[in-house]
């Protein structure tokens, strides 16, 4: 019986992530020459590699197809899934809670969450035009500010965001450089840090240091990544 229900959640998580895959295959960067293509595999491995050992009440924000929100309820953990747009995971789960809602709003169900998933999420919010946003210019701040709020006393946040030379794409993505990306995490101490960024040459991401990761010229399909642990000031 467990044999199944591990192959069931394997084959739920194949099909939510062969979906996020193929929307990461965005178009050429005039600029760069390359693609993000292979950016949510490193994302989402940071994500999964860091989820609590133990249950938990993890948020899972932003959750899209609700990749990460199966695989924190693959390990135990009791999830709230928290989007903007409708149900779209291709799977059920008892222990995966969805809610469709604006998190600018304040909507959590619940608060004192010990984890908080926030994977290529928090830099849409606010742009108007996609996703069903509403134009706020500084919604991605007020919404990490919403989110610490949320977050228990000793719980940690999983942060995945674009960065590179300080950008608004719109209606697509803010990047985060030297001035936006301290203002991102004020409310917020660092456990963790890591930047990657596509060697466009070889069609493959590297792990790099801020400084470069943060030089990056990015645009609306181009941009080195920032993976971050946070817990509450």
């Amino acid at each position: 019986m467990i044999a199944r229900l591990r192959l069931g959640g394997a084959r739920a998580m194949a099909m939510a992530g062969g979906v996020a895959l193929e929307a990461s295959k965005r178009l050429t960067a005039a600029d760069s020459g390359g693609t993000l293509d292979g950016d949510r595999l490193v994302e989402w491995s940071f994500c999964v590699a860091r989820l609590a050992s133990s249950p938990t009440r993890t948020l899972d924000f932003g959750s899209d197809t609700g990749f990460l929100a199966l695989a924190a309820a693959q390990r135990g953990h009791e999830v709230v899934a928290l989007d903007l747009q409708p149900d779209s995971r291709p799977f059920r789960h008892g222990q995966v809670h969805y809610f469709q809602a604006d998190i600018l709003v304040r909507p959590l169900p619940e608060t004192g969450f010990d984890q908080i998933l926030n994977c290529s999420s928090v830099e849409h919010v606010g742009l108007a035009g996609r996703y069903g946003s509403r134009d706020v210019p500084d919604g991605d701040l007020e919404a990490m500010t919403i989110l610490r709020d949320a977050l228990a006393p000793e719980g940690t946040m999983i942060l995945t965001v674009p960065v590179g030379r300080d950008l608004v794409c719109r209606p697509y993505h803010r990047i985060y450089g030297q001035e936006r990306l301290p203002k991102l995490l004020a409310s917020y101490e660092v456990e963790e840090e890591q930047y990657w960024r596509k060697d466009v040459g070889a069609g493959a991401w590297l792990k790099v240091d801020r400084e470069a990761a943060l030089a990056t010229s990015g645009s609306a399909s181009f941009y080195s990544l920032g993976l971050f642990v946070l817990s509450r000031q």
